[in-house]
């Protein structure tokens, strides 16, 4: 994904940017899913990783939804010091591009944990191969149960920039794939 190096710290981004909300007035399943994995992921960096100290969390979404799932997640264990949240972001991309601003200018950038809902990889891997370079992300997707047509519909607000270094790693892709294909036929 990204070139290897030496990280100093982690950074957990919670995707929690929604259309519409749960009928109760609390968060989605489908956040609720997000908020669960991310929590899964902080407690194995708390128990696994030695820099598991400089750990910070930053939640992408509108205010209202963010602060209930900083409730959340300060319920699960996270220390409510190393949240923020970024309401400005009003996408992948966008949210990817401020978290890169923030990060690329350390000698050391942190792990980045990206954690949003499963359909959202190929947004996530569009931004990350054109636009991320010398950084170490991780994405985690989340369960999303909603209907087709609502998470198509939520797709298209979040449609991937394709830049040329997301080009060539799909033709370098088709290429490996062809000559396996060659190498070892069905």
């Amino acid at each position: 994904m990204s070139e290897y190096r030496f990280t100093d710290g982690n950074l957990l981004v919670v995707y929690a940017v929604h259309r519409g909300g749960a009928q109760d007035g609390g968060l989605p399943d489908y956040i609720k899913e997000r908020v669960n994995l991310a929590l899964e992921n902080y407690n194995t960096i708390v128990k696994s990783r030695p820099d598991s100290h400089k750990t910070m969390v930053i939640i992408v979404g509108d205010q209202q939804p963010s602060d209930k799932v900083k409730d959340v997640l300060v319920k699960g264990g996270v220390k409510p010091d190393i949240i923020a949240i970024d309401t400005d972001s009003k996408n992948v991309s966008h949210a990817l591009d401020r978290i890169y601003g923030m990060v690329s200018k350390k000698p050391n950038p942190p792990f980045i944990y990206f954690i949003g809902s499963v359909w959202l990889h190929d947004t996530f891997n569009a931004t990350v191969i054109s636009s991320m370079k010398n950084i170490r992300v991780q994405f985690y997707g989340a369960l999303d149960h909603r209907p087709v047509h609502e998470v198509e519909a939520e797709k298209a607000l979040d449609a991937p920039k394709k830049g040329k270094e997301y080009y060539k790693r799909k033709i370098k892709n088709k290429a490996v794939n062809t000559v396996l294909n060659i190498i070892f036929p069905d």
